[in-house]
């Protein structure tokens, strides 16, 4: 039994690229902590061959840093600035896609390991002029590596501290998104009339839809009637068990024979009078309900996306309505909406 949690949580998830450089960013990090745990060896291993006066082995990997010093100096550097970058560029873009869903504030992009990364980091910098790099002597050379692993120990805990603070931020963000209801992944959807937020569970129990009338030739017949009389769209919501929505529309000419023939018997079927239509969002204020439910209509694939939608989101329903091209909010409760349950096929 798909739980309502898990509903919202398909409904409005990151868009899939988001989550794509979220991984990059990640990998990017991994990456420089791999070659600094490489860094660190060699430099671990060189301070105890000096302690001991040259008389212990240098293994094979610290001989091969050693040989190719400038390539891995250059690597380092070039691993550095990558994650770097990549970090605060995704972080940059996440922002922005929770402007989107109407939080400006970007609560979600912040973490306390982030800071922490930044403190050890600041820290492993502010060594740097400390540590001597002029010793000519065993013991000299071998404190001044000393120094440098230590160094090295510090910016491999930033790295780990900003990895799990990415890690972090990226749960942060899901839910989020998933909170407010708004769908970030229209464009990526597939055709106009099979997008919905939950595959279709089984119909709703007979006891819950007795007192409504069924949706029958002449309930149709009147859906058509009212789109051919305004000459638009009308938005039909389909509603199976309790948390699977989806939507269609019936054409502005009203036959509703293709919308009719998709809907499966034991389905509420709820047609709202009133179009989705782009119209102006600023000013807009939607008629008082204790919630409402959202239709949005991506501009590129046609797809249609349906959204619960309660007062508080309004805000974060009406940003993401800025890039859709027909949208619409109607309240649970509509008194002018016509709604019936579908019949079985045998019976149309």
């Amino acid at each position: 039994m798909t739980t309502t949690s898990e509903a919202v949580s398909r409904a409005a998830r990151p868009p899939r690229s988001w989550e794509t450089q979220t991984v990059g960013v990640l990998v990017a990090i991994a990456a420089s902590g791999l070659l600094g745990v490489i860094l660190l060896a060699t430099q671990v291993g060189l301070w105890a061959y000096l302690r001991n006066g040259g008389t212990t082995t240098v293994s094979a990997l610290v001989v091969f840093v050693i040989d190719n010093a400038g390539p891995f100096d250059v690597l380092y550097v070039l691993l550095v600035i990558a994650y770097l970058g990549a970090y605060f560029w995704w972080r940059h873009q996440t922002r922005e896609m929770l402007r989107r869903i109407g939080d400006f504030t970007g609560g979600a992009t912040v973490h306390w390991a982030v800071v922490a990364w930044g403190l050890l980091l600041g820290a492993g910098f502010y060594m740097t002029p400390g540590i001597s790099t002029t010793g000519t002597t065993a013991d000299e050379l071998a404190t001044m590596f000393g120094w440098f692993a230590v160094r090295t120990v510090l910016r491999l805990a930033a790295l780990g501290m900003l990895f799990l603070g990415v890690w972090q931020i990226r749960d942060q963000v899901r839910r989020e998104v998933a909170t407010s209801g708004v769908a970030l992944r229209l464009g990526e959807l597939g055709g106009e009339r099979t997008a919905r937020t939950t595959p279709l569970l089984a119909p709703i129990a007979a006891a819950a839809t007795d007192h409504l009338p069924v949706a029958d030739d002449e309930f149709w017949a009147k859906a058509g009637r009212l789109a051919a009389e305004r000459n638009a769209d009308l938005a039909v919501l389909e509603a199976v068990d309790v948390v699977a929505r989806r939507w269609a529309l019936i054409p502005a000419g009203g036959d509703a024979t293709a919308v009719r023939a998709a809907i499966p018997a034991g389905a509420v079927v709820t047609v709202f009078p009133v179009p989705p239509a782009q119209t102006e969002i600023e000013g807009y204020e939607p008629p008082a309900a204790d919630a409402y439910h959202g239709f949005l209509e991506d501009g590129a694939s046609g797809a249609l996306w349906f959204q619960s939608v309660t007062p508080k989101r309004v805000p974060a329903f009406l940003a993401r309505a800025r890039n859709a091209r027909r949208w619409a909010l109607y309240p649970v409760d509509a008194a002018d909406a016509l709604t019936a349950v579908a019949s079985a096929s045998a019976e149309r």
